[in-house]
């Protein structure tokens, strides 16, 4: 765990070590969802993957996005490489542009995988409010019907050129939430409550990479929008989809790779 912070899965220093990771899972997800990514790190320092609020054991809830990304951003360890995926990669790229006041130990670099950065239309972000509202309701009526429909939409089309068993096992994992709990991830960390970061990003001196799948056009684009080398960069995995850590762990461990060795 983050000392007094997050509870979740501490994976030990392998090899000649290197910065601490903080590796922060999606919506649905669980600690374990980086597993394959460690697995393929041949060297790395201590890597924390915490619980995200709403999700596994009971753990702080904070009431607004900015709560949370302030919540992770003052538990991160010197030096730190921060990472997320999807709802993990929203939060990161909160808890990286957060006020210096809350964030002591800014992270060293921030790996976005599959991330968005808010929306800018007041238009967008009503009908994604209304949105979510229904998902919460179909969450909290039936958990199982919730999953079905979630798994199906088109964003995780890629996925099933994917082992029978590795479906199941993912499944097995969302279906483990509690539904009543799951309820934050849309209603306080909700993309229709997430601030727009697009000026922060602008502004940001500190790396910044995306990670998107090319099958994963929509997430690819927006992160094609905001490339500012040499702080901020995307890379584009061939042949997959947006969930990276399930469909190209390979590709994540390398990015996290790069940022590793970088000054």
């Amino acid at each position: 765990m983050i000392p007094g912070r997050h509870p979740g899965a501490l994976h030990p220093a392998k090899g000649k070590g290197g910065p601490p990771l903080v590796l922060l899972h999606g919506f649905l997800g669980s600690p374990a969802a980086w597993d394959d990514v460690l697995a393929a790190l041949s060297d790395h320092g201590e890597a924390w993957c915490p619980w995200l609020p709403g999700h596994g054991p009971a753990a702080p809830t904070p009431a607004s996005f900015d709560a949370t990304a302030q919540w992770i951003a003052a538990a991160l360890p010197k030096g730190a490489i921060l990472a997320g995926y999807s709802l993990g990669a929203r939060l990161a790229l909160g808890a990286a542009l957060a006020p210096l006041a809350a964030r002591p130990e800014a992270p060293r670099a921030t790996l976005l995988v599959s991330g968005h950065v808010g929306l800018a239309d007041a238009e967008e972000r009503i009908e994604r409010a209304a949105l979510d509202a229904k998902r919460t309701a179909d969450l909290r009526r039936d958990l199982a019907s919730f999953v079905d429909a979630w798994e199906a939409l088109p964003l995780f089309a890629s996925q099933q050129a994917l082992p029978a068993e590795t479906l199941a096992r993912q499944r097995a994992a969302r279906l483990a939430h509690d539904p009543e709990s799951l309820a934050w991830a849309f209603e306080v960390a909700g993309l229709a409550l997430m601030p727009d970061y697009r000026p922060a990003i602008a502004a940001s001196r500190r790396p910044l990479c995306f990670l998107t799948g090319a099958r994963d056009t929509r997430f690819s684009a927006l992160a094609a929008a905001l490339v500012r080398p040499p702080v901020v960069t995307h890379a584009i995995i061939a042949e997959a989809g947006h969930n990276l850590l399930l469909e190209a762990p390979a590709a994540v461990a390398a990015a996290l790779g790069h940022l590793m060795e970088t000054p």
